[in-house]
C-alpha cells in the first residue's frame, strides 16, 4: 500500500516527471526530500509528512493534517524545494501538459503531451481502456484506489467520444 503509514485522509500533492528518473536521480532527490521532510513545518510546528516515488515517474507528497495543516508558506517552500530539485537533475515536476499513462505493448508507464495523444486516439493508437493516471487528486485514499484508471473514465474521455467507437 502506498504511504501506508498514513491515513486515507492524509493531503497528497502528485508531480510526474517528462521521462524516467535514473538510480542517481532517485538517490539525490531522496536524500534531498528526505533532509526537507524532517524540518518541513507550518508556524513552526512540525509536520507529519512524507513522500514517496513510483514508477520511477512520479513524486507524491503526503501531509497528513490531522494534527497540523499545510499551509500557504509551507506549502510554497516544498514547491520551492521540488522545483530547485528538478533544477539539479534536469527533471520537470510541474508539465502539467503531459499525459502519463501505461503503454499496452510492454506495459511501461510512459508520458505523451496532449497534441501527441489528440494524434494517437485519431490514428486508434490509443485504445478507450489505456490506464492512465490522475495526477489531480488530493487524498491518499483516492490515490491508493483510483489514481490509476482506464481512460474512458478519466478527464481523457472527452477527447476519446466517438473517436474509438
Amino acid at each position: 500500500m502506498i504511504l501506508e503509514h498514513f491515513p486515507d485522509t492524509t493531503r497528497v500533492w502528485i508531480y510526474a516527471t517528462t521521462r524516467p528518473m535514473t538510480i542517481e536521480e532517485h538517490e539525490y532527490l531522496s536524500a534531498r526530500l528526505g533532509n526537507f521532510m524532517e524540518e518541513w513545518n507550518a508556524h513552526g510546528t512540525k509536520l507529519q509528512a512524507d513522500f514517496t516515488t513510483l514508477h520511477k515517474r512520479f513524486l507524491i507528497i503526503a501531509v497528513n493534517e490531522e494534527n497540523q495543516n499545510a499551509t500557504g508558506c509551507s506549502i510554497d517552500s516544498c514547491v520551492h524545494e521540488i522545483q530547485a530539485i528538478g533544477k539539479d537533475l534536469n527533471l520537470d515536476f510541474f508539465n502539467r501538459m503531459q499525459v502519463v499513462y501505461r503503454d499496452e505493448n510492454n506495459n511501461m508507464v510512459v508520458s505523451c503531451s496532449i497534441a501527441e495523444l489528440k494524434d494517437m486516439i485519431a490514428h486508434h493508437d490509443f485504445p478507450d481502456d489505456t490506464p492512465v493516471f490522475d495526477n489531480s487528486l488530493t487524498r491518499l485514499g483516492d490515490l491508493r484506489s483510483r489514481w490509476e484508471i482506464p481512460a474512458n473514465q478519466s478527464w481523457i474521455a472527452r477527447y476519446l467520444t466517438g473517436v474509438n467507437a
